[in-house]
C-alpha cells in the first residue's frame, strides 16, 4: 500500500494508463482508472510543476501513436504541451476547491463536472475539437456508447470521470483512516449503479429495429495522394477517370447516393465547368446523387487550395456547393463560409460535411437539429488515425440519430446506422476496388440529445453556480 503514497509510482502508473487511452492502441478499460493516480498525487500535495512535466511528456508520447505522414512530431509535442497545461491546471483547481470548500462542493462531482465542461468547451470551440474527449476511448463499446443518444459524448465522459473520482475518494478514505465514509461509499455505489443502468439501456436499445426506409449508399475512394495529383498532370487525369469509373461501378451495384473521398479529384479552375458537366451527365445517366468532393489549386507555386464538394442530384442539377468549415491547424486550404443544409430527397433528409467538420460539436449538432437522417462525409485521414477517426464520426451519428456515410482516403471508409453499427467498411490500406455499397436507414431516429443537446453540461454549470453561491455565503460568514 505504500506505493500509493509514492509520487513517482503514481506518476508512472497514471502516465501509462493515460498513454493508452483513446486514439490507436486504445485499451478501453484503462480509462476507468486513468485519473486515479493523478488525483491521488495532487491530493498528497506533491509538486504541480512535476505533474505538468510528466503529463506533458506522457501526452506527447501518447500522441506519437498517431504520427505518420503528414502528421509530424512537432504537432505531437505542441499537443502534449497543451494537454499538460489543461490537465495540470484543472487538477490544481480541483485540489484547491477540495481543500478550501469541501463542505460546499463535493470533490467527486466537482472533479467530474469540471473536466466534462472543459471537454465540451474544447469540442465546441477549440481547434482540436472532440479529439481530447475521454468518451472516445469507448467507441468500440457499442452497448455503452448508446448512452450518447441520451446525453452525448460529454455525458459518457462525465460517467468516466465520475467513476475515477469515486474510486480515488474511496481509496483515499481507506488509506487515511482504514475505513470508507458513507459519502464515498454512496458515490461509489451510485457510479456502479449508473454504469450498470446505462449498459441495460444500451443492450435494450440495440434490440429495437430502426424504423423507416433504407436505401443503398456507396463510397468511392482512389489511392492517389493529393501531392501526386498536384505534381503530375498525367497521374491526375488518370485519377479523375478512376473516380468517375468507380462512381459508375457503385451505381451498377445499386447505390442511389455515391460519396467521394475528400479532395478525390484535383481540378484546375479553367477546367471546372467542363468537369462538373461530366459529373452532372454521370448522375443523370445513372439516376444517382453524387457528392463530388474535389480541390482547386489557388496558388501556382504554393500548396494551397480550395476544398469543396458539389452535390449533384440524380436529375443532373446542382443541389449544393459546400466548403470545409472546421479546418485542422495548419491545413493549407481557404476558409469559405457555407451553410449547413438538410435536403429532403423524398425518402429522408440528407446533409453533407467534409472530414474534420464532424469533429466540432457545434457543427454536428446543427445536422441533428435539421432532422438529418443520413450525414454524407467525404474525408481524408492518414495511417496513424485509421480507423479511429471514422469510428469517432459514428459516435456523432448516435448523438444525432442519423446514419453516417464516410468515404475516406488514407483510412477506413464506413457506412453506419443511427446506432453506430457498421453496415459496411472498406480499409484504404487493404487490397480492394475502392468501392463500398451498403444499405442504411434514411429517417432520423429520435434521441434525447438531439432534443436537449448537452444538457449534462447545463447541469454541471448550475452545480457550479449554486456551489459558488454557497461559497460566497461561507466566506461572508467567516468574515463576520
Amino acid at each position: 500500500m505504500k506505493h500509493f503514497d509514492q509520487k513517482w509510482f503514481l506518476l508512472l502508473v497514471g502516465g501509462l494508463l493515460i498513454g493508452f487511452t483513446g486514439m490507436n492502441w486504445n485499451i478501453p478499460i484503462f480509462v476507468w482508472v486513468a485519473m486515479v493516480p493523478f488525483l491521488r498525487y495532487i491530493r498528497l500535495g506533491y509538486s504541480v510543476w512535476t505533474l505538468f512535466f510528466v503529463m506533458t511528456l506522457f501526452q506527447t508520447l501518447s500522441t506519437m501513436r498517431i504520427v505518420s505522414e503528414p502528421f509530424h512530431i512537432m504537432i505531437a509535442v505542441l499537443s502534449g504541451i497543451q494537454s499538460g497545461i489543461v490537465f495540470t491546471l484543472l487538477l490544481w483547481i480541483w485540489n484547491q476547491l477540495r481543500i478550501k470548500f469541501s463542505n460546499q462542493l463535493s470533490p467527486i462531482l466537482n472533479f467530474s463536472f469540471l473536466f466534462m465542461i472543459t471537454e465540451w468547451i474544447g469540442g465546441s470551440f477549440s481547434e482540436l475539437g472532440v479529439w481530447g474527449m475521454f468518451a472516445n476511448s469507448q467507441i468500440n463499446n457499442l452497448i455503452l456508447i448508446q448512452s450518447a443518444s441520451l446525453f452525448g459524448a460529454t455525458g459518457i465522459s462525465f460517467l468516466l470521470y465520475f467513476v475515477n473520482g469515486s474510486i480515488e475518494q474511496t481509496l483515499s478514505d481507506f488509506f487515511s483512516s482504514k475505513k470508507i465514509s458513507k459519502s464515498s461509499f454512496g458515490f461509489l455505489f451510485s457510479s456502479c449503479f449508473l454504469l450498470i443502468g446505462l449498459y441495460f439501456y444500451g443492450a435494450f436499445r440495440l434490440t429495437i429495429p430502426i424504423e423507416g426506409k433504407s436505401i443503398k449508399v456507396g463510397t468511392v475512394t482512389s489511392k492517389m495522394e493529393i501531392q501526386t495529383m498536384w505534381s503530375d498532370p498525367l497521374q491526375n487525369q488518370k485519377n479523375t477517370e478512376i473516380v468517375l469509373n468507380r462512381t459508375k461501378q457503385a451505381a451498377d451495384e445499386g447505390a442511389r447516393v455515391v460519396v467521394w473521398n475528400e479532395g478525390a479529384i484535383l481540378v484546375n479552375r479553367k477546367d471546372e465547368d467542363s468537369f462538373l458537366k461530366r459529373v452532372s451527365s454521370l448522375a443523370l445517366e445513372n439516376k444517382i446523387e453524387i457528392i463530388a468532393a474535389y480541390i482547386i489549386p489557388l496558388k501556382e507555386n504554393e500548396f494551397f487550395m480550395e476544398n469543396q464538394l458539389h452535390w449533384v442530384g440524380k436529375d443532373g442539377t446542382f443541389r449544393q456547393i459546400y466548403f470545409k468549415q472546421f479546418i485542422p491547424p495548419g491545413e493549407p486550404i481557404s476558409h469559405i463560409p457555407s451553410e449547413i443544409k438538410a435536403l429532403d430527397l423524398g425518402w429522408g433528409k440528407v446533409s453533407v460535411a467534409i472530414c474534420y467538420d464532424f469533429d466540432n460539436l457545434k457543427l454536428t449538432k446543427k445536422h441533428g437539429e435539421l432532422g438529418t437522417g443520413i450525414s454524407l462525409i467525404p474525408a481524408s485521414d492518414w495511417k496513424g488515425i485509421n480507423p479511429f477517426h471514422t469510428e469517432m464520426a459514428a459516435l456523432r451519428g448516435i448523438e444525432n440519430g442519423s446514419s453516417i456515410v464516410r468515404s475516406t482516403r488514407g483510412g477506413l471508409s464506413g457506412i453506419y446506422d443511427a446506432y453506430g453499427r457498421a453496415k459496411g467498411t472498406l480499409d484504404y490500406f487493404e487490397e480492394n476496388d475502392g468501392v463500398l455499397v451498403a444499405s442504411v436507414p434514411t429517417i432520423q431516429t429520435p434521441t434525447v440529445y438531439n432534443q436537449f443537446g448537452n444538457w449534462m453540461v447545463g447541469i454541471g454549470s448550475l452545480y457550479f453556480l449554486f456551489g459558488g453561491l454557497f461559497i460566497v455565503v461561507h466566506v461572508l460568514k467567516n468574515k463576520n
